[in-house]
């Protein structure tokens, strides 16, 4: 069976996203429901043209498929000489004030006719990018530096907080919507009527407000209000929950199935309000739930 042609516009999403934020193919791969090698074809045909995101914004769909669809350059021997750097590389990239620009200019020093780092040269991505690849291929765990406005990631808390209807006299429960950001561990916590798709989406929208503003990615897990199919690698975003996020610039990347580091920070926040929050009022009793 013929595999699926890309459309144009998730190409041209691959691009803003690539050239506008400091998500990773993988992330942009989920956001978008496509593979990351396709993700990474498509942004390596477009850098090397050489041109800017802001230049494409108006060229016609067949030119700019003409152009990121060029052949790959091919392989040259020198990368093997290369990735005989990388695992050095990333032990100095953990020391004080060593940066990847500063390692290359070393590489260099040794290798003048080995691969360049200038924007401006077709080989433009070539030494970072095959550094990250190598990286990313990697199966030890690394500390992740999250970014300010970078992510922002929701779950609802497992346990309910209950209230006394005034009418019915009778106990209810209430869902516990919890939102942390990456880079500052800023905790956002409101009780919900239910976890359903107008609850959810109208949560995060007052996470948002709280936080002040919009972030690029937001990290849910797996519900239904968020996520209509999981996948661990093709995952259908909510169609409703999706437009939310586009409306606010941001784009959606469910936590993979069975990966708890990937909303580690949100079950941290959720256990920290469960001693914060739920341990104080636990003898509390509420009768009032909104006017």
């Amino acid at each position: 069976m013929a595999r699926k042609r890309i459309g144009m516009k998730k190409i041209r999403e691959v691009i803003r996203l690539k050239s506008t934020t400091e998500m990773s193919d993988r992330q942009i791969a989920r956001a978008l429901n496509m593979s990351h090698p396709v993700v990474a074809k498509y942004w390596q045909g477009f850098n090397s043209s050489g041109l800017l995101f802001e230049q494409i914004e108006e060229m016609a769909d067949s030119e700019l498929l003409r152009t990121v669809e060029k052949p790959r350059i091919e392989k040259c021997n020198k990368y093997q000489q290369l990735i005989q750097y990388f695992p050095y590389f990333v032990i100095e990239l953990q020391r004080t004030g060593v940066t990847l620009q500063l390692l290359w200019k070393e590489y260099k020093q040794k290798h003048p006719e080995g691969f360049q780092y200038s924007q401006f040269c077709p080989m433009v991505w070539t030494f970072s990018y095959h550094f990250q690849s190598w990286k990313n291929a990697s199966e030890v765990g690394m500390h992740i530096n999250h970014k300010a406005g970078d992510k922002m990631f929701v779950d609802y808390a497992g346990d309910k907080l209950t209230y006394i209807d005034r009418k019915s006299g009778k106990e209810k429960q209430v869902e516990v919507f919890v939102a942390i950001l990456g880079a500052s561990g800023l905790t956002y916590a409101e009780g919900s009527v239910n976890q359903e798709k107008e609850e959810w989406i109208r949560s995060n929208e007052r996470a948002f407000y709280y936080f002040g503003g919009s972030i690029d990615a937001i990290v849910p897990d797996n519900l239904k209000s968020a996520v209509s199919r999981a996948d661990r690698y093709e995952p259908e975003i909510n169609p409703d929950f999706a437009e939310f996020a586009e409306y606010y610039g941001a784009v959606i990347i469910p936590a993979r199935v069975r990966e708890a580091r990937d909303k580690a920070l949100v079950e941290n926040a959720v256990r920290l309000i469960y001693k914060r929050i739920y341990a104080p009022l636990r003898n509390r009793p509420f009768t009032h739930w909104r006017s």
